[in-house]
């Protein structure tokens, strides 16, 4: 382990006292652990608070963050940039925006290495969530959780790079007494529930249990310790507390509960702990991947009853506690009898709590905290907002986002065309954009029921918009009309790229069938059009592969004819391409080549397409980065570079140079797939982020001075899939150290003439 940094400044982002909550708690025990009064380190607070200037903050608040106020963060930003480091507390509800999202544009200001520490990781988030929890874990040096329960659904929920994902436990004060001690039989034994009063604690599954235990001598006494969550104050009152009260009378156990809702300091709180002889948690949550007041208990050395919430099932799993299942009075009861009459388990149980407690206290938190943040200031300072990708020379990618492209779906498709953000319902759905989204969702190892029901979706679709023929129509109304009145080849071979896609990696087996009858019903079509059949030999290959001890049918026929259907390579060096001019999707010529030599078994092809695909990186390159084709196309003695420049052809570049990768190992198409996916971010002529961090979505085009700022589906999709590439072939460099080292954004190629005109 490398030594710690000892001299830095760190910013924390979070609510704070005199603010109550939890999350409070935290960050002012997380901050004078990592600078406290002795270190020479200092610590600056940014207090989200609902409203400014309500309380008189302590000297440390730097600044306050207000929802929705663009000042405030504005403010907020300037004074954590002076710092080192920021240590940012998220959870949903502190920050503006829908579900939170204005913290993304907090961070995405920052120019300091960040730690994002996230207090919940909801099973089920909602796509909003999802996405701003993957945009904070782009935009973010480290993710913190604090639990191996938070870090396990947290990669099963989102997109996230694994190495980039930390467990810290909660922390909590050392209050462990000088030796295990065993109930007091003159006394009264105490079971204690401590922390902010709200329903989801379940503390009347602890007064019907008290109930249960009248036959104990002595009669054990339940505390409830704390005041009403003040939100739960601010809107419902006393009422849960009032209900619990009740309870209790009507249960006639009233002289054993007792409710203790008067303000204490952490000192006098864990006082009561130790005075405590088992502590209870009954919480309704089944869900709960982190618990302070669980923290706390064991770094008191206190055995613990608790219903089996994720974090229970961790830090008890050895032995410091005993579970019960929700809901459950008597469960309860049975185990607070055992610890109350089995004075030897109740000592064993205390002793593995206490063994469990040193790396829970907060000087050993704050001690791995520090380490996390000496390790990324020890990384090359980088750069922030568009460029991020390209910093330092080494890029950084982030993970798709999906949010955008649900946004803009619905239970018929997905609509072409967005203003904005808002999808224009009034242009109505394209064969094209369901076929590109369906091969998105395909390519994605874990879907969420989202990601599911939209695949679903658009095989479905493409079932309507298939023809006797086997060919498909393009243009669909919002009334459900089919618009076109001549079927594009295009459309068609995209189709058909899709269904291969699904036919290999759909869920279930009913749907794998259903989309390879779909391609067998279209496996009939011949076309002149090249890339109409390069996107046909795509998917004839996908197909193909789910049987390769097989090769024979329509789609072994379709696979052939495609093939040779791609145009021919032209004889003259400076001009290889197989047509007079560069138009759209380029790199699909040369992807469909080499993946058509793999499935057949053909080395001229695969060297044909490798050769084609170096010319064409080469001709869109300049400088350090990609400058694709415009839309109009280009040829020879045509000025560069060309606007408008499509997101449609970086992701095809991302498309083929993964290929070549996957075929070759050569790290030059590592480098070339990666600098095409950083185009999107602003490695590019303008230097302009396509990627909107916020929404997930992509800009419609880039443009001379600036970006189109609509976000339409097929620019949506095109990132979605230069991404997916991105996560591959990083993923793909991890695994091989001799590959990452060369993975920079040198150029890929060395050609004796560029053909790059100006």
């Amino acid at each position: 382990m490398q030594p710690i940094v000892e001299q830095f400044f760190v910013g924390f982002v979070g609510t704070y006292p005199p603010t109550k909550c939890g999350i409070a708690t935290f960050t002012a025990s997380l901050a004078k652990a990592m600078a406290p009064a002795w270190s020479g380190r200092r610590a600056e607070i940014v207090s989200c608070v609902d409203l400014p200037g309500v309380v008189q903050q302590p000297p440390e608040v730097v600044a306050e963050l207000v929802p929705g106020s663009i000042a405030s963060q504005e403010a907020a930003v300037a004074a954590l940039n002076e710092l080192d480091v920021v240590v940012l507390q998220h959870e949903f509800g502190i920050y503006g925006g829908e579900d939170g999202s204005e913290v993304v544009d907090l961070v995405a200001g920052l120019s300091v290495p960040v730690l994002v520490v996230l207090h919940t990781v909801p099973r089920l988030p909602s796509p909003g969530q999802r996405e701003v929890v993957e945009r904070l874990a782009a935009l973010s040096d480290r993710i913190v959780v604090q639990s191996d329960a938070a870090r396990a659904r947290l990669l099963e929920t989102h997109m996230i790079d694994p190495e980039r994902v930390c467990v810290i436990p909660h922390g909590s004060p050392a209050n462990l007494t000088a030796e295990v001690s065993s109930p007091n039989p003159a006394r009264s034994p105490v079971v204690l529930t401590w922390g902010l009063l709200g329903p989801a604690k379940g503390i009347e599954w602890g007064i019907e249990a008290m109930a249960l235990l009248r036959d104990v001598d002595p009669q054990p006494h339940y505390i409830v310790a704390g005041q009403t969550h003040p939100r739960i104050l601010k809107t419902r009152g006393e009422e849960y507390r009032d209900a619990l009260v009740a309870r209790a009378v009507a249960l006639g156990v009233d002289d054993l509960v007792e409710f203790d809702n008067a303000y204490r300091d952490t000192a006098l709180v864990l006082a009561r702990i130790r005075e405590a002889d088992i502590v209870l948690l009954p919480y309704l949550s089944r869900e709960q991947v982190v618990s302070g007041v669980l923290v706390e208990a064991i770094a008191s050395g206190k055995p613990v009853v608790s219903t089996r919430f994720p974090h229970a099932v961790e830090l008890l799993g050895p032995g410091s506690g005993i579970l019960v299942p929700h809901e459950d009075a008597k469960a309860i009861a049975d185990a607070l009898r055992s610890l109350l009459t089995d004075p030897a388990l109740a000592s064993r149980t205390a002793a593995v709590a206490r063994r469990q407690a040193p790396p829970l206290f907060w000087e050993n938190v704050g001690k791995s905290y520090l380490q996390l943040a000496s390790e990324v200031l020890r990384k090359p300072a980088r750069e922030r907002g568009p460029t991020e990708a390209c910093a330092g020379g080494k890029l950084r990618l982030p993970p798709p986002s999906f949010a955008h492209l649900l946004r803009i779906s619905d239970d018929v498709g997905v609509f072409e065309h967005a203003k904005l953000t808002v999808p224009r319902p009034e242009h109505g759905y394209c064969t094209d954009d369901v076929a590109r989204a369906l091969v998105a969702i395909m390519r994605e190892p874990r879907r969420a029921p989202a990601l599911e029901q939209l695949a679903a979706t658009c095989l479905v679709f493409l079932e309507r918009a298939q023809l006797p023929d086997g060919r498909f129509y393009n243009r669909l109304s919002v009334r459900r009309h089919w618009l076109d009145e001549a079927i594009v080849d295009d459309t068609v071979g995209r189709a058909l790229w899709a269904l291969g896609v699904a036919s290999a990696g759909a869920m279930t087996r009913e749907q794998r069938e259903r989309a390879r009858t779909l391609f067998e019903a279209g496996a009939g079509f011949r076309t002149p059009s090249p890339r109409a059949n390069a996107f046909a030999v795509l998917g004839a290959v996908e197909l193909l592969a789910t049987r390769p001890q097989h090769p024979v049918g329509r789609a072994w026929e379709l696979l052939e004819a495609a093939t040779a259907g791609l145009g021919r390579l032209s004889p003259d060096p400076d001009w290889p391409w197989p047509e007079a001019r560069l138009a759209y999707a380029n790199a699909v010529l040369p992807d469909a080549r080499l993946a058509a030599g793999v499935a057949l078994g053909d080395d001229r092809l695969v060297a044909e397409a490798l050769d084609l695909l170096a010319w064409l990186v080469e001709v869109e390159t300049n400088g350090d980065h990609f400058s694709f084709t415009p839309v109009g196309g280009w040829a020879p003695g045509s000025p560069r570079p060309g606007f408008d420049q499509q997101p449609l052809e970086a992701a095809a570049m991302a498309d083929a140079c993964a290929r070549a990768f996957a075929v070759t190992g050569d790290p030059r198409w590592m480098v070339s797939g990666l600098r095409a996916a950083a185009w999107f971010l602003g490695a590019n002529d303008v230097g302009v982020a396509l990627l909107d961090a916020v929404s997930g979505g992509c800009k419609d085009g880039l443009m001379p001075d600036g970006a189109n700022e609509n976000q339409g589906a097929e620019s949506t999709l095109a990132l979605i899939t230069a991404l997916q590439q991105a996560r591959r072939l990083q993923a793909a460099a991890r695994r091989a150290p001799t590959i990452s080292a060369v993975t920079t954004l040198a150029a890929p190629t060395q050609r004796s003439a560029a053909p790059y005109v100006r």
